[in-house]
């Protein structure tokens, strides 16, 4: 399988017909104090499979780690590889909701992508501390 889209947004969600919609993509958070939490993200990857790949199972491992490569976040989903339609290569979407994640500190985090242990590819979120507004004395 290859990797042909892995990405953070704030929503995303596949149609009835197969269409992939994402809103809200992101690499930055933005945080005032530390440890963090960040209330919601969805984490899209889409594959495509090659041949001898078809009609088969894969498991689509995606972890979070944090900057001092510690896992955060361990999710998986298992996928089937459908057959080819019209001569095309066929595609994967998958997309993982995750809520209330914890950054514990300032820094560049990293989504890992792995099919079957087979690491795909990586995105990183940097996550950047703040300084809280000031309030006016009005």
């Amino acid at each position: 399988m290859r990797l042909v889209l892995f990405l953070a947004a704030d929503y995303a969600n596949v149609t009835g017909d197969g269409k992939l919609n994402v809103m809200g993509v992101f690499n930055e958070i933005y945080a005032y104090n530390f440890p963090a939490r960040h209330s919601a993200m969805h984490i899209v990857v889409k594959l495509m499979g090659e041949l001898g790949e078809y009609d088969q199972k894969r498991n689509l491992i995606v972890k979070l780690l944090d900057p001092d490569g510690n896992q955060i976040v361990d999710l998986s989903v298992e996928v089937n590889i459908p057959s080819p339609k019209s001569g095309r290569k066929s595609e994967v979407n998958a997309i993982f909701g995750i809520g209330d994640i914890i950054f514990p500190k300032p820094g560049p985090y990293q989504f890992v992508a792995l099919v079957d242990k087979d690491h795909k590819g990586e995105l990183t979120i940097y996550v950047n501390k703040i300084d809280a507004p000031i309030a006016s004395a009005d």
